[in-house]
Formats: C-alpha cells, sequence, structure tokens
C-alpha cells in the first residue's frame, strides 16, 4: 500500500511541474510579439531581471527580483593614531546605520594595529567607504571585489515555489485521505512527504535571507596601521623595571636547579660514594698486608727460612 501511496505523490509532483512548465512556455509565447523577440524598455539595462508578463495569470506571477550584488571591499590605510582613528571608524558606521562585524588588534613595534570589518547599508557604503578614507593619511592597498548572485537566487526562489505549491497540493490530498477514513499508513506516507518539503522550504527560505542580508548591507574590511612618525624612534621602548623582574626571576630559576641538584646529590650520589670508597678502602688494606708478608718473607736469612728442617734431621742423626 506503501508502495502505492509513493506512486500517486510521485504522479502528483511531475503532473504539477508539467503544468507549471507548460503555463510558463505559454506566458512567454503570448508576451513575445510573433517572429520577433520581445524589445527591452527604453533606459532599461540589459542584463536587468524581468517580472512576469502583465497577461500573466496572477497566481504564477513571480514578482520582479532586481540584481542581488555582493559588494567586499578590502583597505589598508595608514593613520596617525590607530586607536583615535578606530574610534571615529566605529562611531561613523554605526552613523551610517552600520556595524562593526569583528574587530582584532596586534601589537607591533610597540604600536597597536587594528582590523576591522564593517558592514555598511549599500546605498550610503560609498559615503563611508570615502569617509573612511579621509581618516587616513595614505592608502597603502585598496581592493573590491562584487559577486552577482542574481542567478543563484532567482533559482532558489523559483524551487520554493514550486515547493509551496506541492506543500499546498499534499494538504489537501491529506485533507481529503482524512475525510475518507484512509488507512493510518497512507495518511502517515502523506504527511512524511509534507514534512520533507516543508523542510526544503525553511531550507531555501534561510537561504534566500542569507542572500538578502549580504546583498543590502556591503563589507569593508578595514586595516589601520600607523604611519613612520608615529612609530617609536627607538623600536620598543625600554623598561627597567621588566629587565630587573627577568633578572631576578633567571636567578630564581639558577638557584632553584642548584638546590635540586644539591638534595639530589645529598640522596644518591653520596650513599654510592660511601659504598664505593668502603670497597676501595678494604681492597687497599688487603693489598697492604699481602705486600708486607711478601717483604717479611722476602726479607728474612736464608738459614732462619730452612732453620726448622735442619734442625729435624740433626736430631735424627744425633
Amino acid at each position: 500500500m506503501n508502495r502505492w501511496v509513493g506512486m500517486a505523490v510521485a504522479v502528483l509532483l511531475f503532473t504539477l511541474f508539467s503544468c507549471r512548465k507548460e503555463m510558463a512556455f505559454e506566458n512567454a509565447r503570448i508576451a513575445a510579439p510573433s517572429g520577433a523577440a520581445a524589445q527591452a524598455p527604453a533606459g532599461a539595462p540589459a542584463d536587468q531581471p524581468r517580472a512576469a508578463p502583465a497577461n500573466a495569470p496572477v497566481a504564477n506571477r513571480a514578482p520582479a527580483i532586481p540584481r542581488k550584488l555582493v559588494r567586499t571591499v578590502d583597505l589598508n590605510l595608514e593613520v596617525k593614531s590607530p586607536e583615535e582613528s578606530a574610534a571615529n571608524v566605529q562611531a561613523l558606521v554605526a552613523g551610517l546605520g552600520g556595524y562593526v562585524a569583528s574587530a582584532s588588534t596586534r601589537r607591533q613595534n610597540d604600536v597597536l594595529q587594528y582590523t576591522l570589518t564593517l558592514r555598511v547599508p549599500v546605498e550610503r557604503f560609498d559615503e563611508a567607504l570615502k569617509a573612511v578614507r579621509a581618516l587616513g593619511v595614505r592608502v597603502d592597498r585598496e581592493s573590491q571585489k562584487v559577486e552577482d548572485v542574481t542567478d543563484q537566487y532567482v533559482d532558489l526562489d523559483a524551487r520554493m515555489r514550486t515547493l509551496e505549491a506541492t506543500e499546498a497540493e499534499l494538504r489537501g490530498l491529506l485533507a481529503e485521505s482524512r475525510q475518507r477514513g484512509r488507512k493510518v499508513a497512507e495518511i502517515m506516507e502523506v504527511y512524511r512527504q509534507l514534512v520533507e518539503i516543508r523542510s526544503q522550504i525553511e531550507q531555501i527560505h534561510g537561504q534566500l535571507n542569507s542572500f538578502d542580508k549580504l546583498a543590502a548591507l556591503s563589507t569593508l574590511n578595514l586595516e589601520l596601521v600607523p604611519t613612520e612618525a608615529a612609530k617609536p624612534v627607538a623600536g620598543d621602548a625600554w623598561h627597567p623595571s621588566d629587565t630587573v623582574r627577568s633578572s631576578f626571576r633567571a636567578l630564581v630559576v639558577f638557584l632553584k636547579a642548584l638546590m635540586d641538584f644539591l638534595i639530589w646529590a645529598l640522596i644518591v650520589l653520596v650513599p654510592i660514594g660511601l659504598v664505593l670508597g668502603a670497597l676501595i678502602w678494604g681492597v687497599g688494606l688487603a693489598g697492604r698486608r699481602l705486600l708486607r708478608l711478601r717483604g717479611a718473607a722476602a726479607a728474612a736469612p736464608p738459614g732462619e727460612r730452612h732453620s726448622g728442617p735442619s734442625s729435624g734431621q740433626s736430631a735424627g742423626g744425633n
């Protein structure tokens, strides 16, 4: 039964897509003059998206979508005082209806450098860019990028409208299934298809909102660096107190290492030295005694060496 419900939903979707395609083709055929292409109104840009024909049905007529341009400018600016310039830029952007998306600082050569990401309404972006340039002494680097997301926006918008129409048809099919008392499995299958389509609609709606926000607010990536005059003459500043603290810290580290070595030597080296000293002393003492015995034997007269045996022999002869 689930297979039959799935086939019915597939046939419904195919029929809906075919009808919308035929209606769009019919509207385009009616709007275009016979034998020639339709001419754009005088003064209208060639790449400007156009709305649906005036004689198209209201239910199938898509609203005119202006171009969606995402503009981003990267600017590296030299200023006399990065701190003061950063504060002025933030106040300027807030006054123009924008905001600071991100900000970071880093210290280099004892001077702070700022990196800011600014979001400014597109209609006032040129004004903000001009005012920011005026805050600096020199522009080191500037690059601009414009991304046209109109085609993606139009495709997503058309897809969302198709899904919304499919959702309406499925809602009607669900209501009809409930009225006729269809089986629970059939109703749940239609409901599952309805939930899936609603999820896709919400996802596309979020993407469209993201494109709208990107196109409504332009982005300025600003880096504020100090001029040569703002940098200290001697480079990094000298801090004697820091030198004193680092010296005491090095002394404490050395003393700690020395005390650790003395404790280790007392626990490990002293017992080992005592054992080795005792062994060496014992071996030396035994060697000295042996040498004394050998020296005494070598120093005795020859008669005394053999006195014992000679006396015995003479006593036996008598």
